[in-house]
């Protein structure tokens, strides 16, 4: 028998961009056709004397304005702010509000998952400081080198009134974002939440090479709202989504793995034998030299999965072609699992989301749709 199922979070608005096109349809269709998105990649941002190059997951450059800011803003934008401003308006059009629905800017809020949006441009900001003197620091720099600079943009663009909130835990970001807005609409604090997640590739991910996956850079927006609220408007739903669970455990990632499936499962009333499919947050990349490393932890979350889930299910990854997404790793998998569920057909059970790292992070979301 099933457990009790708890309050479920349903996601009527969606939005994204990957290596591999600038929204969901183009990035299935490229992975249905066996394509990749790793090609040699340059970063430079002045940290570094000349170019950092390597193979990594790389988005377009050509970012469409963001009709909430002017152009002598949107110059001043991060990279991240852009990305999440402009899908944040995509995926708020997706959510279909009629003016007599759509929330109260108030009750609007935003939670962002990053694991080091902000990071580069605070650097930059250190650096020009030191070096060219404070008054030649441009007054919008300082902003927009923070961690909460995407959420805060975002929340402009949206005209959300309500909390912002960032966090940060690695490839698990995504997923706790999106527990902090599931927490929200299942107790009223928010009648919907934007709920981004985003990481780019810079030199500093670029220089870095522990023997893992190239790094892909993504981002990520979803409007989440009560169940019932979203059915009683009649909304569009892509994915219903019950029991995220976000656990930390040893370094290396599995330890973590099997109580954050146990926990998910019981949070949404499912029972392993149910799932039609796990989607991993396995990207590959070449054997690591030590115990701890990329490939370690992969193994260990292979290993998980048998145990908590059995060996029948299917298992799906695509992350040998978008490169590790660092913080926008989870909400990618929702993602594409709804869609698969969705394009199957009813019918099915429901899917699992699992996310780990090598810093112990553990995820898992079950993922339905209606």
């Amino acid at each position: 028998m099933s457990p009790t199922a708890g309050p479920t979070a349903a996601v009527t608005g969606m939005a994204l961009a990957t290596a591999l096109g600038p929204d969901l349809d183009a990035t299935l269709e490229a992975l249905a056709a066996g394509r990749t998105g790793i090609t040699p990649t340059a970063a430079t941002d002045g940290l570094y004397p000349g170019e950092v190059t390597a193979l990594a997951g790389a988005l377009e450059d050509d970012l469409p304005d963001v009709p909430a800011f002017g152009r002598r803003r949107l110059r001043a934008l991060s990279r991240e702010s852009l990305l999440v401003s402009r899908l944040g308006t995509l995926a708020w059009q997706d959510a279909g509000f009629e003016a007599d629905a759509a929330p109260d800017p108030q009750e609007t809020a935003v939670v962002l998952g990053t694991a080091a949006a902000g990071l580069s441009g605070y650097l930059q900001v250190l650096r020009d400081g030191l070096t060219l003197g404070p008054e030649l620091v441009s007054p919008y720099a300082g902003p927009q080198g923070s961690l909460n600079a995407a959420a805060s943009d975002l929340s402009i663009a949206a005209g959300a009134q309500g909390s912002i909130v960032t966090v940060t835990a690695g490839r698990c970001s995504g997923a706790h974002a999106l527990t902090v807005a599931a927490d929200y609409v299942a107790t009223g604090q928010a009648q919907a939440v934007l709920v981004a997640a985003v990481d780019v590739l810079d030199p500093l991910r670029l220089a870095a090479d522990g023997g893992g996956a190239p790094p892909g850079e993504a981002a990520v927006v979803f409007v989440v709202e009560d169940a019932g609220r979203a059915r009683a408007r009649g909304a569009r739903v892509h994915a219903e989504i019950a029991g995220p669970s976000t656990l930390r455990g040893a370094v290396g990632g599995g330890s973590a793995a099997v109580p954050a499936i146990g926990a998910a499962l019981a949070a949404a009333g499912a029972a392993a034998g149910e799932l039609s499919l796990v989607c991993s947050s396995a990207a590959g990349g070449r054997p690591a030299d030590t115990p701890d490393g990329p490939q370690a932890a992969e193994a260990a979350e292979a290993a998980a999965v048998r145990e908590a889930v059995g060996p029948d299910v299917p298992v799906h990854s695509p992350f040998g072609a978008l490169g590790d997404c660092a913080g926008a790793t989870t909400l990618l998998q929702v993602a594409l699992t709804a869609r698969y569920l969705a394009d199957r057909g009813p019918g099915g059970g429901p899917a699992l989301v699992l996310t780990t790292d090598g810093n112990g992070q553990a995820a898992a979301v079950v993922v339905r749709v209606p």
